[in-house]
């Protein structure tokens, strides 16, 4: 890998986690044409790249849960989760990620295998548009989910452990479907995907630590900062879409690059 591929891959990255058209879809397709696989150490640096771009672009929000969800603690906890949206968030958001630290673990082999598969990029892509068509003209009322909308929402979050299935869209989508303002269901999704985000990293960095595999400094700097600068820039223009009717547009992005992939995988040559 050199430096150009580096910032490309970063860039991807930094689109793709954000906007709902699947990250992984993305870079299995970017690695499959450009003939180049991620090292370990890469993935964790580029994802370290978009956890800060999402840090950074709802910085005020975080802060607020987390003050929200320390103050909730004294007297009753129940009762001061409820009434408060920012503690409800929180906590929503770590119910919510039990899901998929449970799926994760127990397939990790398995997921790990199916992100080398075009064919399943190809397969899931298509049902991402199908999931992101299903708010068209549609909108919630509530800024925060209870607590079994917030476990629901985790679940929805697990089948974006298939490559072509995206995350922030899956999240987004069963938020408005669970009673949510398509822009707290979009806060409450990069909510969700810090904890993701910073769970995998982990994982990804123990990983590298122990991989014989080294690269050159230039590579990883190139690949953090495309990441992170376009990454923050995708949050901006993801907020300011998620709120109108044009939330669905992505669909047909995720319908004709499925079916250019399916033409190219399975029409004969």
């Amino acid at each position: 890998m050199d430096v150009i591929a580096a910032i490309l891959l970063g860039i991807i990255q930094g689109i793709t986690e954000w906007l709902p058209i699947s990250s992984s879809g993305h870079l299995v397709i970017a690695q499959s044409f450009l003939g180049v696989e991620n090292p370990v150490l890469f993935d964790a640096v580029v994802h370290l790249g978009t956890l800060f771009a999402v840090l950074l672009a709802t910085w005020s929000y975080v802060v607020d849960v987390l003050k929200s969800s320390i103050r909730a603690l004294r007297g009753n906890i129940l009762e001061n989760i409820r009434n408060d949206e920012y503690a409800r968030a929180g906590y929503g958001a770590l119910i919510a990620t039990i899901p998929i630290v449970i799926v994760g673990l127990a397939l990790q082999s398995y997921i790990e295998e199916s992100f080398t598969s075009l064919k399943i990029v190809a397969i899931s892509l298509p049902i991402t548009g199908l999931i992101l068509f299903s708010i068209r003209k549609k909108d919630g009322e509530n800024t925060a989910p209870d607590m079994k909308s917030a476990f629901l929402i985790g679940i929805a979050q697990v089948f974006a452990l298939i490559p072509g299935i995206s995350r922030s869209g899956t999240t987004i989508v069963a938020g408005v479907h669970s009673g949510l303002k398509r822009e707290s269901a979009a806060r409450f999704s990069f909510l969700m995907a810090i904890l993701a985000i910073a769970g995998a990293g982990a994982l990804q960095i123990y990983k590298a630590v122990h991989s014989p595999e080294s690269l050159d400094i230039s590579i990883l700097t190139a690949g953090f900062l495309s990441s992170f600068i376009v990454g923050y820039l995708s949050i901006k223009a993801l907020l300011r879409v998620v709120v109108t009717d044009k939330f669905h547009y992505f669909a047909y992005y995720c319908w004709i690059v499925g079916a250019i992939l399916m033409a190219f995988l399975f029409i004969p040559k």
